[in-house]
């Protein structure tokens, strides 16, 4: 084949390429049409277009479920002559599309894979998937698959938790946030060992939750649980976290009824708070009555704090919009 002849081939591959791409960016493709590309991108190994694929993919699952999909993807998984770096790249598309079925793939994926290499992986891209924010929302319908593993009884994999509780922890749900408090109180029914292993990854995991539907049940646990305990201090460790207005008026309310040991842990949250509506709410506590002289001088420590660097933020604003005169 002479040289014309050869650069005429690789242009018209070219275009075929950028022609089947254009094709598969139209809104009309279903997801059945889009996974028998995302699969013959994966046989030809062409993995500069499998994520994107991939993402048009997971996109379409979400607002178009198919159960044929994802048995296609369980079949995959199952085939033993698929590569174990194929099923890698599987794994991810699931923890990609983050779906209540993409996540119960996952979960029995981890369960039934214990000894293999991809073991790891699947517990991986479990941790992850509540960190999946698509459409830029909490996805609490993932949390009763995470909830049941967690309270499985035959689920004692220290891994495997560890992976259950980020994953809940990352979705919010109050109800998920409300059986990992459960459990780092003691209050469930696991052997000791199992009960031992939660509690540290419930611990670990709580201080992590960032969904504002979760405010109230973390709230009511820092308020009614007593001071040195495992609840409260996650429980406030997250609200300050969180850093709203709600979460920090929880703080200010369990303040009010505090004991004067609750200086330092009062102290530690306040200073972790950066809204500004928020630290305008611990200013305006001042006002409060508070049980402890010991907690009041930490609500007026800080909101002498919040009022000086606001005050220093007004003049160097003012300074930075100050209009310089034309001169006469």
């Amino acid at each position: 084949m002479d040289a014309a002849a050869e650069s005429a081939g690789l242009a018209s591959k070219s275009k075929l390429k950028k022609a089947n791409i254009a094709e598969i960016n139209r809104h009309d493709q279903t997801p059945a049409q889009l996974w028998q590309y995302w699969e013959m991108l994966l046989d030809r190994s062409e993995f500069q277009q499998i994520p994107i694929v991939g993402t048009l993919l997971a996109e379409r699952l979400r607002k178009h479920p198919d159960p044929a999909v994802y048995q296609g993807i369980a079949d995959l998984l199952t085939q033993p002559n698929i590569a174990a770096e194929n099923k890698a790249i599987l794994i991810d598309l699931l923890g990609e599309i983050a779906t209540p079925d993409a996540l119960d793939q996952l979960i029995n994926l981890a369960k039934q894979e214990i000894d293999s290499p991809l073991y790891i992986l699947a517990l991986q891209a479990l941790s992850r998937i509540g960190d999946n924010r698509w459409d830029g929302e909490f996805h609490k319908e993932l949390s009763p698959a995470l909830e049941a593993a967690w309270s499985n009884p035959d689920n004692n994999d220290p891994a495997f938790l560890g992976a259950v509780g980020k994953a809940i922890a990352a979705v919010g749900a109050p109800e998920g946030v409300e059986q990992l408090l459960l459990t780092v109180s003691g209050n469930n029914k696991d052997t000791e060992e199992t009960k031992r292993t939660k509690q540290e990854v419930a611990f670990e995991v709580i201080p992590q939750v960032r969904n504002p539907e979760a405010v109230e049940v973390l709230g009511t646990w820092l308020k009614e649980e007593p001071l040195g305990t495992p609840a409260p201090e996650v429980s406030g460790d997250a609200l300050a976290e969180i850093g709203s207005i709600k979460a920090t008026q929880e703080i200010v309310d369990w303040a009010k009824d505090a004991p004067a040991e609750g200086a330092r842990n009062l102290n530690d949250w306040l200073s972790k708070i950066d809204d500004a509506s928020a630290l305008a709410a611990i200013s305006e506590a001042q006002e409060d009555e508070f049980q402890a002289p010991e907690i009041a001088a930490v609500i007026n420590s800080a909101a002498v704090s919040i009022d000086a660097g606001a005050a220093l933020s007004s003049t160097a604003l003012k300074k930075g919009s100050a209009r310089v005169l034309p001169r006469p």
